[in-house]
C-alpha cells in the first residue's frame, strides 16, 4: 500500500512550534501585565509594545503549529485493488475500486475520477512535486 500524505510537516516540528508559541505568548502576558502595574509607555519605540508583540507571536505561532498538527491527517493512498482519500474540505475517508473507475481525466494539479454513478476531483494543489508525479503516474496506468 503507497499512502502520500498532502502536508508535509513533522510533528516533532509542530509540537517545537507550539511550545516556543506557548513560551511567548506566556512572556508577552507577564510583561503586558507587569507594564500595566507600572504605567504602560505608549511611545512606539521606547515603550513597552515589545510585550504586545510577544503575544501577537506566540498567538501566531500557536495557529502554525495547530494548522499543522490538524492538517496531517489528509492523504492519498492506494493498492492493487482500491484508492482511499481524504482531502481538505472532505469530512470522510472516500473509497474507490479501480475496476469501478470508468475514465480518468488527468490536469496540472487535479484529477477527475469519473464512476457510474458519480465522479470525484480530487484537488492536488497542496501537493509536493515528486508526490504529485507519483500520483499521477499511477493514474495514468489506471
Amino acid at each position: 500500500m503507497t499512502r502520500i500524505h498532502v502536508f508535509k510537516a513533522s510533528s516533532s516540528f509542530s509540537w517545537f512550534i507550539l511550545i516556543f508559541g506557548s513560551v511567548f505568548l506566556v512572556l508577552g502576558i507577564i510583561l503586558f501585565i507587569r507594564a500595566l502595574i507600572e504605567g504602560f509607555e505608549w511611545q512606539f519605540f521606547s515603550g513597552d509594545w515589545n510585550s504586545v508583540i510577544y503575544i501577537l507571536q506566540g498567538i501566531l505561532f500557536l495557529v502554525m503549529g495547530l494548522s499543522n498538527l490538524l492538517n496531517r491527517k489528509f492523504f492519498i493512498e492506494w493498492d492493487d485493488s482500491e484508492i482511499r482519500f481524504l482531502l481538505p474540505k472532505k469530512k470522510a475517508v472516500e473509497t474507490v475500486r479501480i475496476p469501478e473507475i470508468s475514465s480518468v481525466e488527468i490536469r496540472l494539479f487535479e484529477i477527475q475520477i469519473s464512476l457510474p454513478d458519480k465522479t470525484h476531483l480530487l484537488d492536488l494543489n497542496n501537493l509536493q512535486f515528486e508526490d504529485l508525479r507519483k500520483i499521477k503516474e499511477k493514474f495514468e496506468s489506471i
